[in-house]
């Protein structure tokens, strides 16, 4: 008897890991667009969709002109290439990834998305004014834009975000209006930056264009990190610390009684007044920092694992793990011989672990 339970045990496992997502069905290929790949999150977000679209049941199509980077002007495409080349080493887009969008324009937004599956979008971009690039949307040769970048461009000097609010909550209605007007995008992944005040008004917006979502943020107090030297055969940097929360919204959540437009912001997972579910059963705060790569890894196997047609919010954070040696680890661990990855069959080292991770969310 004790076998049969643990045969059945392992088969609830297996079934509670399939993936639900793009994952689910392999040969039925989804593309995406990631608005902002000029930024170190978007073109690390970018690279990893780039990999997974060259490998077998991820789900994610490549073909010539996938992913998709949406950006304002070539600044942005010469980011995102400087982000591939350093940490995809030396991955490249071509321009028939790229699509130069006049962002204040939601019909031109629209038609550079069309025909995309699923679009991921930040909240708060740093926004850097350039000249517009010739022969795209400029009236004169003098037309200037806001260059965009998810999160942030990882350049010294390039100051602090310093926008008001309402052109960030302009620029990202008029993205997600555009992917409802589309009618091709199912899914988007919303990523709260680390600058975002509240999540309040990006939720409203959300309701109203009523595309389903993953909004994806990181515990209140936990910075956002680089990995020094990462490359995509890091992968997964926190692997053994991080810890997600989460809550699924109901299918007619909108049209329930007293619902107003943008409440489930009010009650994120994590928040004092919110009784979601912890996937590891600690529901200690924890103020450590999260790597903007394992936030960008965490975001594309959402698309393959979770099922596209439900609207959710997911909090990462980090797990204090104590003090370490001098040298960043476990003695014992850092003179072990281990087998080398073989990051040729895998679009981000350790995704398996990921897969785990969001394998309790709905």
């Amino acid at each position: 008897s004790s076998s049969s339970s643990s045969s059945s045990r392992t088969m609830m496992a297996m079934r509670q890991q399939q993936p639900r997502g793009c994952a689910a069905t392999p040969l039925q290929k989804k593309s995406v667009a990631i608005c902002g790949a000029g930024g170190y999150l978007g073109g690390t977000i970018f690279g990893f969709c780039q990999r997974a679209s060259n490998l077998y049941g991820t789900g994610i199509y490549g073909g010539n002109n996938m992913p998709r980077s949406i950006s304002a002007t070539g600044e942005g495409s010469l980011c995102l290439n400087r982000v591939l080349s350093k940490g995809f080493k030396l991955a490249y887009a071509g321009e028939q990834h790229m699509r130069l969008t006049n962002m204040d324009d939601q019909k031109h937004i629209t038609d550079r998305i069309k025909g995309v599956d699923a679009v991921f979008v930040g909240t708060v971009n740093q926004l850097e004014v350039r000249s517009v690039t010739g022969n795209t949307y400029e009236t004169s040769p003098n037309s200037k834009a806001n260059e965009f970048y998810l999160d942030e461009r990882k350049v010294v000097g390039m100051g602090e975000i310093t926008a008001d609010l309402d052109v960030h909550l302009n620029l990202f209605r008029n993205i997600v209006t555009a992917c409802k007007n589309a009618g091709s995008v199912k899914h988007l992944v919303v990523i709260q930056t680390p600058n975002t005040p509240s999540a309040e008004p990006f939720a409203e917006i959300l309701d109203e264009a009523q595309v389903p979502f993953t909004y994806i943020y990181t515990s209140d107090g936990s910075e956002w990190e680089y990995c020094k030297d990462w490359t995509f055969e890091k992968g997964v940097v926190g692997l053994d610390a991080l810890k997600i929360e989460h809550a699924t919204l109901a299918d007619n959540y909108l049209s329930k009684s007293g619902y107003e437009v943008g409440a489930w912001a009010d009650t994120l997972p994590g928040s004092s007044s919110s009784s979601s579910s912890s996937s590891e059963g600690d529901t200690t705060s924890s103020a450590c920092g999260v790597n903007r790569e394992d936030i960008a890894a965490l975001a594309v196997q959402s698309l393959m694992s979770l099922d596209w047609s439900r609207s959710r919010c997911i909090e990462v954070s980090r797990k204090d793990q104590g003090t370490k040696n001098s040298q960043g680890g476990d003695e014992t661990k850092r003179f072990r011989a281990t087998k080398p990855s073989r990051s040729d069959r895998e679009w981000c080292v350790n995704s398996d672990a990921l897969a785990k991770l969001l394998s309790v969310v709905e």
